[in-house]
């Protein structure tokens, strides 16, 4: 088996994250379109059942929804695909005596990049959906950099348990899934809790990740910096943790890989 130093391990992630981009993209008909289709098609869902049967729908529920759906669904779908990376690339673990957490984090960066298309393409509905940019829309880069140290530390753990524990994949679905109706995609959680109850609430990190989202784009209020600031304190202990179970389960991941 191959083994790599780490020169040679960033070499042959930058290589791999632009392999996978462009086969990803090869692989559909509409390429690139499909990484902002998919969240449109989901928003749109959403906008029919809450905004319209449902009859939630306010002024802005539109971007107040664009914000909430955009900003779950990057850590629904990157969590979601790092539980699964090592089980996935069973082939070249058997070729390369390669860091194990090279797989859930090269599928978080290849979500990453889409993400930031689909940020971009956000912000510019905001613009023409009459959204006034102000200089607290700055902070932005900040509060995904929060959360993608979260999204590292859950899909980290994650990565870690299921092939341990193959049948733990199937309740990360339904884990994500109660996450984000805990998280207020598609309602304001200051309209439905009781005050007593809110501080609860936003003690979900994609909960008050969101509403930090929405305080900047929206209400143009700079974010909470204190909350930001535990969130990524909390995930960069939990990723640093998870980094030593890595090391010390490496010939466990990789004997795994053989079965």
């Amino acid at each position: 088996m191959l083994a790599i130093n780490t020169r040679q391990f960033w070499a042959v992630f930058f290589t791999k994250l632009v392999f996978n981009l462009r086969s990803e993209v090869s692989r559909t008909y509409l390429g690139y379109v499909w990484w902002l289709l998919e969240p449109v098609l989901f928003v749109t869902a959403l906008y029919i059942v809450f905004g319209t049967f449902l009859r939630t729908r306010t002024e802005d529920f539109l971007v107040f929804l664009v914000i909430g759906q955009v900003s779950f669904s990057w850590f629904s779908r990157s969590v979601s695909n790092a539980s699964r990376a090592m089980l996935g690339n069973k082939g070249l673990m058997n070729q390369v005596a390669i860091q194990k957490l090279f797989f859930p984090l090269l599928v978080v960066c290849q979500d990453l990049v889409k993400q930031a298309v689909v940020f971009v393409a956000m912000l510019g509905f905001l613009l023409y959906m009459g959204v006034d940019a102000g200089a607290v829309w700055l902070t932005l880069p900040l509060i995904m950099m929060v959360q993608l140290l979260l999204i590292l530390a859950v899909g980290f753990v994650c990565a870690g348990i299921v092939p341990l524990v193959p049948d733990f994949r199937f309740l990360i679905g339904t884990m994500l899934t109660i996450t984000m109706w805990g998280s207020g995609v598609f309602y304001s959680y200051e309209d439905v809790l009781l005050e007593r109850h809110q501080n609860l609430f936003l003690m979900n990190p994609m909960a008050n990740l969101i509403k930090n989202y929405r305080q900047v784009l929206l209400d143009g209020v700079q974010p909470d910096w204190s909350a930001l600031a535990v969130i990524a304190l909390i995930s960069i202990g939990v990723i640093l943790a998870m980094m030593w179970v890595f090391r010390r389960l490496d010939t466990t991941f990789a004997r795994l890989a053989l079965q």
